[in-house]
């Protein structure tokens, strides 16, 4: 009782104090303390900081020696077709991605049409580059249970370019908006391209003996660059067909 009747007695002296100051003159009135100027507003939380890019280095697909170009006539457009193209694989020899450039004959026309897993993002799309050459955008066409397919198009200098540069870098965000760099060797690609290449005959008969189990002079492309080669014809030929704007 005795802590509460203090308690109490406090309170009541300072409501007396503060109505004594009320009735005092304003002359008398102690001075009022100068209203504190108002807080500067906390400054905006920096943006989240990126998530650094992921390189991911490749290699050649062991079951395919080198580059290998392929030529073939397009009866549906009538014109002759080449593509020069290899399968890549991760460190633990996990088939990743293959990569095939198109030519077609008598046109100055060349592009990129590349095979990637799933589980990228679609809209910021693809972009690639190798040393000495100006960055190419390329865009989703379609997907796949192997995977996506992707196409650029490509002109001399970047032609000329890739022949020179030791990787192919191609870029591309994953889920969470991270950055992966996959980085593609290109040792032999420039002695492919410019090669005559072989028919599909040739082509056929070199897979007839990888399936046999004999060892070909030159390893023919793998499962991804068939389907790869498979899907490009396909959209070419919905290209070529398709009425002009």
């Amino acid at each position: 009782m005795v802590k509460m009747s203090n308690m109490a007695r406090s309170a009541s002296l300072a409501a007396m104090a503060l109505a004594g100051l009320a009735s005092l003159p304003a002359s008398a009135q102690a001075p009022r303390p100068a209203q504190p100027a108002p807080a500067a507003p906390a400054p905006a939380p920096a943006a989240p900081a990126a998530p650094q890019a992921v390189k991911v280095p490749l290699k050649a697909a062991p079951d395919q020696a080198d580059w290998l170009k392929v030529c073939g006539l397009d009866p549906s457009v009538n014109k002759t077709i080449c593509y020069t193209t290899r399968d890549f694989v991760a460190e633990n020899n996990q088939p990743v991605m293959a990569v095939a450039i198109y030519s077609i004959k008598e046109e100055p026309r060349r592009f990129v049409r590349i095979l990637v897993p799933l589980t990228f993002l679609i809209q910021p799309g693809i972009r690639f580059s190798a040393e000495g050459t100006q960055p190419v955008n390329a865009r989703f066409q379609i997907c796949l249970p192997q995977g996506c397919f992707v196409e650029g198009e490509l002109n001399e200098a970047t032609i000329n370019g890739l022949k020179k540069a030791a990787t192919l870098r191609i870029d591309m965000q994953n889920q969470i908006g991270q950055e992966v760099n996959f980085e593609v060797p290109l040792a032999g690609f420039g002695k492919a391209y410019d090669s005559a290449g072989i028919d599909q005959e040739t082509l056929q008969r070199m897979q007839q003996q990888q399936v046999q189990g004999a060892q070909p002079q030159q390893a023919p492309a793998g499962g991804n660059a068939d389907d790869l080669k498979r899907r490009g014809e396909e959209l070419l030929r919905q290209r070529q067909q398709a009425p002009k704007q």
